[in-house]
């Protein structure tokens, strides 16, 4: 490799500071990015301070919309965890044969994953925090949206402490937001994917294409599938900052950043069969 006297490249990484070697790239050669040692050259750089997390409320620059796939929460942790929402829904339920919500979250990417708890004492155990109080319409939906909530596990008060505490929505609006959100998720191509192969074993190309299929090129970027034991428990999608009411989930993916998630499950995927027995 020759390098050029008078010739500027551009530093990709450094180590300590002032650095002894750096990180250059040399896009015309085929191992592009090689450590050279800073007295071969001037190094220019600019230190920039992170970004300060700010865990406030409504300060949030991304959202992502948490769901389940309960038969498959309930094999690789409900059961075993005593989840009365395992133990006791019937096997035939809305719950067993869709997506269901586990929470909407705003998040801050200054803050990583600690953006949450916003002027609210946390972490406690579930049950612990005081109950959420719902108009009956709201909380009417939420049993079928959150069996947690249905059996008295407490999810809600959970989410609500947790996330909802980070954003400006009453606890109505903020439940009604995520459960319209989880409904328009079970009636697209996805959510009539997984219930036509309840109880097979999938592909993982399969899934991939229906989420391309459904939500765009990119959204393998913006949808992750979480497996435990090569069956299908958690689907994370990705939404923009702002939702606003009636904005369809399909343009709030488009407007989402890509996340480049990657897939937590393996190449066969096991759509969990709900049933009561563990």
């Amino acid at each position: 490799m020759t390098i050029q006297a008078g010739q500027r490249y551009r530093l990709r990484e450094i180590i300590n500071i002032p650095p002894q070697w750096v990180r250059v790239e040399f896009p015309s050669e085929r191992y592009a990015l090689r450590w050279i040692r800073t007295e071969c050259g001037i190094a220019q750089y600019e230190i920039k301070q992170e970004k300060p997390c700010d865990n406030s409320p409504g300060m949030a620059d991304s959202h992502v919309l948490a769901l389940n796939w309960l038969p498959g929460f309930c094999e690789t942790y409900g059961y075993e965890a005593g989840k009365p929402e395992c133990i006791k829904l019937p096997a035939d339920a809305y719950q067993a044969q869709h997506m269901v919500l586990h929470g909407l979250w705003p998040n801050n990417a200054a803050c990583g994953s600690n953006y949450g708890y916003c002027g609210v004492e946390g972490p406690k155990a579930h049950c612990d925090y005081p109950p959420v109080i719902l108009s009956k319409p709201v909380a009417d939906d939420l049993s079928q949206f959150m069996p947690s909530y249905a059996y008295g596990s407490c999810l809600e008060r959970h989410e609500w402490n947790k996330h909802g505490s980070c954003q400006v929505l009453s606890a109505d609006q903020y439940f009604s937001l995520a459960m319209r959100l989880t409904n328009e998720t079970n009636k697209t191509a996805i959510g009539q994917f997984l219930q036509a192969h309840i109880g097979d074993v999938v592909e993982l190309s399969q899934m991939k294409e229906t989420i391309k299929n459904t939500f765009g090129d990119d959204a393998g970027d913006k949808v992750y599938l979480g497996c435990k034991n090569g069956r299908l428990v958690d689907i994370y999608i990705s939404l923009p900052a702002l939702i606003p009411e009636g904005e369809s989930l399909l343009v709030l993916i488009q407007k989402a950043s890509n996340r480049k998630y990657g897939y937590g499950c393996p190449q066969k995927i096991i759509i969990s069969d709900f049933h009561t027995n563990a």
